[in-house]
């Protein structure tokens, strides 16, 4: 069996790069992809510093076509499309009828009746099946264009300077959320301004048989190649929630502060909106906060959080910050303790160690 789920597992059009370079490679979300190349830490600050580029390729792409794209996204969607326009993006969710997640996600308006879509790679098959389920009478036709094509993030406070020289539409002039097909050295992407970093950036896509080379071009402007490790400690740092930690089919976006999201839209009975709508005027049980250390140590996911002896919540994601120097996380507690400079406890190997609660975003430059 265990040869069997070997097999299965599926390989980026840039798996014997990563490789070449040394990066460490793991499974993640059906894919052998590389959690870092010489140091986490090292990537990440590049990142901050400069920039990193990212394989992303794991993640869903879907293109929806026909008359009625806007209506059932309004319907499927608990954000506003109405705020939107042709070359736009838009980060939103997807709902279950009880208000938790089934994903989260960014599609962007390519006309009113063609849209692009990128969602988790945890959730590929999950989101289509769902999407598909959903729509009914509704005049649209859903490809998934996932294998078809490869997606690469180029993130850093020095993107736009590195890229460019390399694309020919004016990169200032997209502003945050918006795309432009264009061409990155004579070869077409699409390109938005979108990202996971906390830091100006790009997220681009294109057919597979341009991996090898734009993977070249963007990494020989100078930007750092980067693994999930320095993803993952980057969007902590910006506490930009992940899939099946500050938001699941457990957790609703309003418990995890996302609470925005949730438009009204007066005229559309989106799925999930009456108890979303409620959560949002009436509060929730339970909220997600910022937390800090006073003691010395690491805070990580799962760990139990105490007030008084009480448990009253656990950690959903925690780690080091390379940029704060200090132990970082993010925590799902009991609502009546969430107010910022609350001291609380957190079980760290059989010991409570005191932490405190803080403002979030812990870092973010966009």
């Amino acid at each position: 069996m265990a040869k069997q789920e070997v097999q299965d597992v599926k390989k980026t059009p840039l798996y014997d790069i990563h490789v070449k370079l040394g990066a460490r490679m793991v499974e993640f979300a059906g894919f052998y992809m590389p959690v870092q190349y010489e140091s986490i830490i090292k990537e990440h600050k590049a990142v901050r510093s400069n920039a990193g580029v990212f394989d992303i390729t794991h993640m869903g792409e879907f293109l929806f076509e026909g008359r009625d794209v806007i209506s059932f996204l309004q319907y499927i969607m608990i954000n506003d499309l109405n705020l939107l326009e042709p070359s736009k993006g838009q980060y939103s969710i997807m709902c279950y009828k009880n208000g938790t997640v089934v994903d989260d996600l960014v599609y962007y308006e390519e006309t009113p009746e063609r849209f692009r879509m990128i969602v988790n790679a945890s959730n590929r098959e999950k989101d289509l099946e769902w999407l598909n389920d959903h729509i009914g009478n509704h005049d649209v036709k859903i490809t998934n264009l996932s294998d078809e094509r490869c997606r690469l993030a180029f993130q850093g406070s020095n993107a736009d300077e590195l890229l460019q020289p390399l694309i020919d539409v004016d990169l200032s002039k997209i502003n945050r959320f918006y795309f432009a097909h264009c061409n990155l050295n004579n070869t077409p992407i699409f390109i938005a301004r979108t990202g996971y970093t906390g830091e100006r950036g790009f997220e681009i896509s294109f057919e597979n048989k341009y991996a090898e080379k734009i993977w070249n071009d963007l990494t020989n402007t100078g930007a750092s190649p980067t693994g999930l490790g320095a993803r993952d400690s980057l969007r902590l740092e910006a506490c930009y929630s992940l899939y099946g930690h500050e938001i699941s089919d457990s957790i609703t976006p309003i418990e995890a502060g996302l609470n925005w999201l949730a438009k009204p839209k007066e005229d559309i009975d989106y799925i999930g909106k009456e108890i979303l709508l409620n959560q949002k005027s009436k509060g929730t049980e339970r909220i997600i906060i910022g937390l800090n250390l006073i003691e010395r140590g690491i805070i990580r996911e799962n760990y139990k959080i105490f007030k008084d002896g009480q448990e009253i919540g656990y950690v959903t994601s925690g780690g080091y910050s390379p940029t704060l120097d200090k132990t970082i996380g993010l925590g799902l507690v009991q609502s009546q303790y969430s107010e910022v400079g609350t001291e609380l406890e957190i079980e760290i190997r059989g010991k409570l160690l005191k932490g405190i609660i803080v403002p979030i975003p812990f870092y973010r430059n966009v």
